[in-house]
């Protein structure tokens, strides 16, 4: 495991980390884990952020759907430049 040290925390910080390491009945490096890990998820892998993405499309409306296709696109780029489809 890594250690890091943090420098010249301003004190309203500190102040509100220690007050909601209280909170949650945890000692102060506990709390600042958590909110570290909670603010910096892992990485995901291309799959995984296809599939966010698909459920995401999914959840949309159709008309919103449509719009977001290939051929709609080009469609939209032939009609802007005034190129025949």
């Amino acid at each position: 495991m890594a250690t890091l040290t943090i420098r010249n925390l301003p004190q309203e910080v500190y102040d509100r980390l220690r007050i909601r390491a209280a909170e949650n009945r945890r000692s102060m490096e506990a709390e600042a884990r958590e909110v570290l890990a909670k603010a910096l998820p892992p990485k995901l892998s291309l799959e995984e952020a296809l599939r966010k993405v698909d459920e995401m499309v999914a959840r949309m409306p159709p008309e919103a759907q449509k719009k977001l296709s290939v051929d709609s696109f080009l469609a939209e780029r032939r009609a802007m430049w005034g190129e025949d489809e």
